[in-house]
């Protein structure tokens, strides 16, 4: 890892602006997070083109709810107004008026359970749909932004921060990892389950979320008796915000792999297509012309074509060893923690000092 982190984040961020909003798969259930892909919401850093999402989401806003919903309401509603009348007409002593308000009231709230029935069904099956249980649950969930990470835009009050930079850099190569030709392609069907690019992304994200807010209240109980204790504070930070650092460069090394593997799938891919070719151009000289030297030449180009599928199967080893790097992570997270875990007694004892 010879490039420094910020100077890829000049690279490859630098001069966008942070616009991200990553969902903490741990803080809701999978029932949730499968209703929300069924509704075509994009939330992951893996997702390219991520949207920013809205209070809907906690809401049942779709077709089949608003059949359901909207034709029971309709209807329940049409037969209050003919059951109303009905009564006043009951009371008051006119009989025929008020049968024939309730028999159209009947004939209504027939109709309303009828359709009922028929959309009820579909809307209670429907994958998009959130239970009330669920809907209550989406409230709690975790969302990494730019602004959870301490930037503020604006020219003047605007601020930033090297955890907000860290983790838009992580977003940005997380989105070119899965744009890849290979983090799709079939031969790394298996490889891809093994590496949680969402759950690594997110992680990072509460990580640095961590580090930013310990900073600022070790930062707010600095003055002139614990300027030496919060100096040694922050450096422990810096420690752990290093792990994370390393971390991300991590995730661009495995691009950089994908990149090289990308080449050589489209090498392989033209060396098939030859082969195909050189195969037609075969059979057009058997029915055609006699070439014997033609034969031996196509030979060789699928030779060339089986060479390339032993670089990449190379290749996919290498990104295999590249992966159980990145996947381990749990251990440098662990060594994080306990550093983060070690300051927070201390810098309770700095406020205690700083209160006496």
């Amino acid at each position: 890892m010879s490039q420094s982190w910020k100077s890829l984040w000049k690279s490859e961020c630098g001069k966008s602006i942070p616009i991200y909003r990553i969902l903490v798969p741990e803080s809701v259930n999978q029932d949730i997070m499968r209703a929300w892909n069924a509704r075509g919401y994009r939330y992951t850093a893996g997702a390219p083109n991520a949207i920013m999402l809205t209070g809907g989401m906690r809401r049942n806003f779709f077709r089949s709810s608003m059949l359901f919903k909207g034709g029971t309401g309709t209807g329940a509603a049409v037969t209050a107004g003919f059951a109303a009348p009905g009564g006043l007409a009951l009371v008051s002593g006119f009989a025929d008026a008020a049968l024939t308000f309730g028999a159209l009231g009947g004939v209504t709230a027939v109709g309303t359970g009828v359709f009922a029935a028929v959309t009820g069904p579909k809307y209670f099956r429907d994958p998009k749909r959130l239970s009330r249980k669920n809907r209550a649950q989406v409230g709690q969930a975790q969302w990494i932004t730019p602004a959870s990470l301490g930037f503020q835009p604006g020219r003047k009050e605007g601020r930033d921060t090297d955890e907000q930079r860290l983790f838009h850099l992580a977003v940005t190569i997380a989105r070119k990892i899965v744009r890849t030709r290979a983090w799709t392609h079939p031969i790394l069907r298996d490889h891809v389950s093994r590496v949680d690019l969402d759950h690594a992304v997110a992680s990072i994200g509460v990580r640095l979320a961590e580090l930013v807010r310990l900073r600022e209240e070790i930062e707010s109980i600095r003055d002139a008796g614990t300027a030496k204790s919060v100096e040694t504070y922050l450096s422990k930070l810096a420690v752990a915000f290093t792990s994370m650092a390393n971390r991300v460069l991590s995730m661009h090394e495995y691009y950089e792999r994908l990149i090289a593997l990308d080449e050589q799938l489209m090498l392989l891919h033209n060396s098939e297509r030859s082969r195909e070719l050189g195969d037609r151009v075969l059979d057009v000289l058997s029915r055609t012309a006699a070439d014997d030297s033609a034969d031996w030449q196509f030979r060789e180009l699928r030779i060339d074509a089986e060479s390339q599928s032993s670089i990449i199967s190379g290749l996919v080893a290498e990104l295999d060893e590249t992966a159980d790097d990145f996947d381990d992570f749990d251990t440098r997270l662990a060594a994080a923690q306990e550093s983060i875990d070690a300051l927070e007694p201390t810098s309770s004892a700095g406020e205690d000092r700083r209160a006496e």
